[in-house]
């Protein structure tokens, strides 16, 4: 679909779900039947729709954890293994205690660090990369989305960035210069996505969160008007 339709370009793709496009009602239409592009308030829908929120009995859903994946403005990666880290850590304290859960992460960093040892050891040949079925069409690599298309990408799913902006918490915890409301008639779980591990690891989740929101703020801004009024006005570099 991508390939014959959109001339394998996702700018085109993107571009086409502009509020302005002719194209838009197809873009979607299309958009949707890509089988890895589930959106978040797809895959969260039994947390968000009131329908399926009001079926979660007061002692149903407990816990919601978030795991960012996130790379901040000047940051050379993402901090998710961290994040991977500090919730086997969490996990583990809650279940076996403080000092057993030390002594566990202990052991699996002493057996990850001597894994890479041995690995380099030997001298072992990277790992097989398994390409995306796209690549058997076309070798080359398409450009980057434009500034266009990541603001229609980004206007297309609204809701999910409402979404992380409920996963900040109350409206003191949200950030100051947000521009956008949170996703009303969720579950109240979804305001504790942050709610775990120490105080740092809170701070970090939120952090994450907030800077995927911060990233896509002018685009996000409907009071800018539409993403063609907001690159002509020279908002976005």
């Amino acid at each position: 679909m991508l390939r014959e339709t959109y001339e394998s370009n996702p700018n085109v793709l993107a571009e086409a779900l502009c509020h302005d496009s002719p194209l838009r009602p197809r873009a979607e239409q299309d958009f949707g039947n890509i089988h890895h592009s589930t959106t978040l308030t797809q895959w969260l829908d039994f947390l968000i729709d009131p329908r399926l929120v009001k079926n979660i009995t007061n002692d149903g859903i407990q816990k919601f954890l978030v795991l960012p994946v996130e790379k901040r403005s000047g940051a050379n990666e993402t901090l998710f293994e961290k994040h991977i880290e500090n919730l086997q850590r969490h996990l583990l304290k809650n279940r076996y205690g403080v000092d057993a859960s030390d002594k566990m992460m202990q052991l699996a960093q002493e057996k990850k660090v001597k894994k890479e040892e041995e690995k380099r050891r030997l001298n072992k040949p990277k790992r097989e990369t398994h390409l995306h079925s796209s690549s058997k069409f076309h070798n080359s690599t398409k450009p980057m989305l434009t500034k266009l298309g990541e603001c229609c990408l980004a206007r297309h799913l609204m809701d999910d960035y409402r979404l992380i902006e409920s996963m900040l918490g109350k409206e003191k915890e949200r950030t100051s210069n947000s521009v956008m409301d949170p996703l009303h008639g969720s579950h109240p779980v979804v305001q504790k996505a942050c709610s775990w591990g120490d105080e740092q690891q809170q701070q970090s989740c939120r952090g994450d969160l907030a800077s995927m929101l911060m990233r896509r703020a002018k685009f996000l801004d409907e009071s800018k008007g539409s993403c063609s009024a907001i690159l002509s006005a020279g908002e976005v570099l």
